[in-house]
């Protein structure tokens, strides 16, 4: 890095004179940073006008599309409309059939459930943890004669530890073989009674305590050991059998039982599994463990018993098993099980059935329909039908999205190929615009179809008239209400007149994609065009900048060079002028 002090022994500005000479090579590094600029900017307009004409592609290929069938096809999408949702309703495929169908619903269908033979759970007992059957810690008030007495109740009190405390208020406690608890007075001239509104502890409304006649309380649940939190391999789980680790089917999943699983959790497992195509559900007023089936209609849910006892301990199973734990032997209680019912429903008066209540055309007959039965019909919903018609919604919408686009591109090539503009003088840009405008507002004889002209089924210009003289010639507009009339009466000649191998749209289509075709494309040529003028820009102003700095290096050189030649000049006449006075 070097430093110039500029004129120190000369005296001149020898700075400003290097900043002036250096300022007309400049000039020329100015005019090619403009020209740059100008560049990159008709880049930025080119790119923003082909976002513009590919959107047009879009818009207009949702309706060209139609060649392909399926949903592609706009024109022959179809939608079914229920005169009465409460009772059904119904989706339509592009396969279904425009017509009218009478629905009535005779029955829906329900699912079928299984429930445990016998309560699985052992009955609760003076050893039985209150927390473990739900109770919770908290207060009891019990009045005997009028008299209160309040019982805490603790997170580690069994049943027998209650009884005890109730015992010594003069209130005996009962619990018989099926797990009902019933509270007498120990003396029959003093009345009791339990619970207020005061109590903390759940215990009265868990047990469901009822008055009796004779003044003692009787529960209404049963009290059983077994809960949700019951490990079911422990020893102490609660249940009437010692449940074993091992395997065992629901529908078509297999569940394993480890030495960690708490009912909780495998009921969790069940209801997660999809293969399982059922949920699980355990009653603490019952005892017993239900499962209902996910699918409606009248079969059996698959249960069998595999390495563990777990569905026979449960009431669904009757196995044998050998000594080394393997099955030998199994049958399904298909008397637990309560099954489903069927859908029964109507259509045009043919009674059908369906095991669910979502009914497949495969069912009902009605090509391309899915009905869903949501209620039985009853008298006061009078006929209820159905109606598949053609939806014309997504290709309204559709054309809605080619106006706007159409618009958008014909306004866009007006700005940027005007005089001035970025891209002036483009003529593909402006044969572009008129080539769309001339399908847009001509006259299509192409096609045998009754409609010759957009403006036949609603997309046209607003013309000037007397009352306005002002209108828009220019832009589309679209009238949806005509649009709709046309392709009512004649869907036909809308199909043709505009997605055609020579339709309207289909002719703006190819005329679009020429201009946005790869490499060959006008808008990958200017860009290409752009590109290298910008790189060739780019490489003069770096060739430009390094060779002014290296004039600027040689100027400061050359001035560097005289003032040491002054400065040499200036010590020998010192020199000479003190050799002479001496």
């Amino acid at each position: 890095m070097s430093i110039s002090f500029s004129g120190l022994v000369s005296g001149l500005d020898t700075s400003s004179w290097v900043d002036a000479l250096l300022s007309v090579k400049q000039q020329k590094v100015t005019t090619l940073q403009s020209d740059l600029l100008s560049y990159q900017t008709t880049k930025t307009t080119l790119n923003d006008t082909r976002s513009k004409v590919s959107s047009l592609r879009t818009a207009i290929e949702k309706v060209t599309d139609a060649k392909f069938g399926g949903v592609f096809d706009l024109f022959g999408q179809t939608s079914a409309t229920s005169s009465n949702p409460d009772v059904f309703t119904a989706t339509a495929a592009v396969n279904a059939k425009q017509q009218n169908y009478d629905i009535s619903v005779q029955q829906l269908a329900t699912c079928s459930k299984a429930t445990s033979k016998v309560p699985a759970s052992s009955v609760a007992d003076e050893n039985t943890l209150l927390s473990n059957i739900g109770i919770t810690t908290g207060t009891l008030t019990t009045y005997v004669d009028g008299h209160k007495h309040a019982v805490t109740i603790g997170e580690d009190d069994t049943f027998g530890d209650l009884i005890d405390r109730l015992e010594a208020f003069g209130i005996m406690t009962d619990i018989s073989a099926e797990g009902v608890v019933t509270f007498t007075s120990a003396d029959p001239e003093k009345s009791i009674h339990i619970g207020s509104t005061t109590d903390v502890s759940n215990f009265a409304s868990l047990l469901g305590l009822d008055r009796q006649e004779d003044g003692s309380y009787t529960s209404t649940n049963s009290i059983y050991k077994a809960s949700l939190g019951s490990v079911l391999t422990s020893e102490d789980s609660g249940f009437n059998s010692q449940i074993k680790a091992g395997t065992f089917t629901i529908g078509n999943a297999e569940f394993t039982i480890d030495e960690g699983t708490t009912l909780a959790s495998l009921i969790s497992e069940i209801n997660s599994n999809a293969e399982a195509q059922a949920y699980a559900y355990w009653d603490d007023a019952t005892g017993k463990m239900s499962i209902t089936s996910t699918r409606e209609g009248a079969s059996y849910i698959n249960i069998e018993a595999g390495t563990s006892n777990f569905t026979d301990v449960m009431g669904f199973t009757n196995s044998t098993w050998d000594e080394d734990g393997n099955l030998l032997a199994s049958k399904m209680y298909t008397d637990v099980q309560e099954l489903g019912k069927n859908a029964i429903f109507s259509v045009n008066g043919t009674q059908m059935i369906s095991t669910s209540n979502t009914v497949t055309s495969d069912i009902s007959r009605m090509d391309g329909v899915t009905l869903t039965l949501n209620r039985v019909s009853n008298e006061d919903d009078g006929r209820t039908t159905l109606k598949v018609t053609q939806d014309v919604s997504g290709l309204a919408d559709a054309l809605k999205s080619f106006v706007s686009a159409y618009n958008n591109v014909m306004s866009n090539i007006d700005d940027v190929t005007a005089r001035g503009s970025d891209l002036s003088g483009e003529t593909s840009l402006t044969s572009l615009k008129n080539t769309l405008r001339n399908y847009a507002s001509g006259a299509n004889t192409a096609n045998g179809g009754v409609y010759k002209l957009l403006a036949d089924i609603g997309i046209s210009t607003s013309s000037a008239n007397a009352g306005d003289i002002n209108g828009d010639t220019q832009s589309l507009y679209f009238d949806e209400e005509k649009f709709r009339k046309a392709l009512e009466e004649n869907p036909d000649s809308v199909k043709a007149l505009l997605a055609d191998d020579n339709g309207i749209f289909s002719m703006m289509e190819n005329t679009v994609e020429q201009s946005l075709k790869a490499t060959v494309g006008f808008f990958d040529v200017k860009q290409s065009t752009l590109d290298s003028e910008i790189k060739k820009a780019n490489e003069k102003i770096s060739k430009k900048n390094t060779s002014i700095e290296t004039y600027k290096a040689q100027l400061e050189k050359k001035f560097q060079a005289m003032e040491n030649m002054i400065a040499s000049m200036q010590q020998n006449y010192s020199y000479f002028t003190m050799g002479s006075s001496s």
